[in-house]
C-alpha cells in the first residue's frame, strides 16, 4: 500500500520547496530591476551595492544599469541647463536688445535737440553789474555807502543814475 501512495502522488516540484521568504527576495530584486531607470532608485541601488561587494557581485548587471541610469540624469541635466542658457540668450537679445535700442536712441535724440535749442538769454542786470564795477564813479559811490558817510548830494547823483539807467 505503501507503494500506491507513493505513486498516486507526484514527486513535489522545486518551486514548493522554496521558502516563502526567497520568493518576497525575489519579487523586491524584480521590482528593483523594474524600477531602476529612475534616478532615485538607481542612485539607492548603487549606495546598497557599493557597501556590500558580494551582492554588487551577484548583481552586477543590475548595478551597471544603476550607473547608466545616474549617468543618463547628469547628461539630461548637462542638456537642459545648456537649453536653458540658449533660451534665456534669446529673450534676452529679442525682449532686452529691443528696449535697449530704444533707450539709447532716446538719449541720443534728448542730447541732440538739448545741443540746438538756443542759448538761454543773459540776465540783462548781470552784465550791467559787472560794466559798473568798472566804472570810478560807481566805486567811490560804493565806498562812501559802505563807509555810512554819503552826503545828500551823493545820495541825490545816485537816485538820478539810477533814473537813467
Amino acid at each position: 500500500m505503501s507503494e500506491e501512495v507513493s505513486q498516486e502522488q507526484p514527486p513535489r516540484p522545486i518551486a514548493h520547496l522554496v521558502s516563502r521568504r526567497s520568493v518576497e527576495e525575489d519579487r523586491a530584486w524584480a521590482q528593483l530591476y523594474a524600477a531602476i531607470h529612475q534616478p532615485s532608485a538607481a542612485e539607492e541601488v548603487v549606495k546598497q551595492l557599493d557597501a556590500d561587494a558580494q551582492s554588487k557581485r551577484n548583481h552586477l548587471a543590475l548595478y551597471i544599469r544603476a550607473k547608466t541610469t545616474l549617468r543618463e540624469q547628469k547628461v539630461s541635466e548637462a542638456r537642459n541647463q545648456r537649453v536653458g542658457a540658449f533660451v534665456r540668450t534669446v529673450l534676452t537679445f529679442l525682449v532686452m536688445g529691443p528696449s535697449r535700442l530704444v533707450t539709447k536712441v532716446y538719449v541720443a535724440l534728448r542730447d541732440v535737440a538739448v545741443a540746438s535749442m538756443p542759448p538761454a538769454q543773459k540776465e540783462p542786470a548781470a552784465a550791467r553789474a559787472r560794466g559798473l564795477k568798472n566804472d570810478p564813479e560807481f566805486a567811490s559811490s560804493t565806498d562812501l555807502f559802505s563807509s555810512g558817510a554819503a552826503t545828500p548830494a551823493v545820495k541825490a547823483s545816485a537816485r538820478t543814475s539810477r533814473k537813467a539807467a
